[in-house]
């Protein structure tokens, strides 16, 4: 990290002392994990989704090598998500990337609160080259991915960037059903022209997967454009009724 970006992080951490992400309260020195005041980590643990992974057949993944969360996307997670995304507090974004790093990627909490967990290698982990988050929708929409990707790549060490963007307007994925999601997202998300993420292991991150439609449709894209793999993350996941069958990726675009 440069001298620039280390001075702006520790004025980020002076103009926003770190709090809990779940009730707003200020962390002191006995936070679990660095992150979650004493009150709040009792629910956090309650809602950990165990284990972070996935499981392919509960969702509409293709395209994807796997995805995991952090949380199942309920109670006082759910609000703490919605409170970064729609009433001006973007600043819990360091929280929340930071408690995927920590339950997700096994880091290990930073030394007091307000500091950078430290990533610890897992044994069998492939390493990624570059974090992507899943873009905004429209104009309007959330840029909470965009801020935990840069948030995760600080804490993982691997650099973050933004090749994607929509292709056409979608209708709001929380109105629709788990078939009219993917149909809404089916070819509305590409790279950018001139993007070349040849031989690129990707780390993809969003806030919530519902379905896994939208993670699946950003996955597509970045590996029509040369990555060799996409893993999805997120800080929740909201569990699916019952399995569902995998779905094939749209016939007319073919994987790399």
């Amino acid at each position: 990290m440069s001298r620039a970006a280390r001075a702006a992080e520790r004025l980020a951490g002076w103009l926003w002392p770190r709090r809990c992400p779940l009730c707003g309260a200020l962390l002191g020195p006995d936070a679990a994990d660095r992150l979650l005041c004493p009150r709040c980590a009792p629910a956090a643990a309650a809602l950990a989704q165990t284990p972070p992974r996935l499981p392919e057949g509960a969702y509409a993944f293709y395209a994807l090598s796997g995805a995991a969360a952090a949380f199942r996307y309920e109670g006082p997670v759910r609000r703490a998500i919605l409170r970064c995304k729609g009433r001006g507090e973007p600043w819990y974004a360091r929280e929340l990337a930071d408690l995927i790093a920590v339950r997700v990627y096994g880091a290990a909490p930073a030394p007091r609160p307000g500091g950078r967990p430290q990533p610890e290698p897992i044994a069998g982990l492939p390493a990624y080259h570059l974090v992507v988050p899943v873009p905004p929708r429209g104009r309007g929409g959330s840029r909470l991915p965009v801020r935990l990707a840069r948030r995760l790549g600080r804490v993982l060490g691997v650099p973050a960037a933004s090749p994607l963007r929509t292709t056409r307007p979608m209708r709001p994925q929380k109105t629709l059903d788990r078939a009219a999601r993917l149909e809404n997202t089916r070819g509305a998300y590409a790279c950018r022209p001139g993007t070349d993420l040849s031989g690129l292991r990707v780390l993809l991150v969003d806030d919530v997967i519902t379905t896994g439609a939208t993670v699946s449709a950003c996955a597509l894209a970045l590996l029509q454009a040369g990555a060799v793999s996409v893993f999805a993350v997120s800080v929740a996941a909201d569990p699916p009724p019952s399995p569902q069958p995998r779905p094939a990726p749209p016939a007319q675009e073919k994987l790399p």
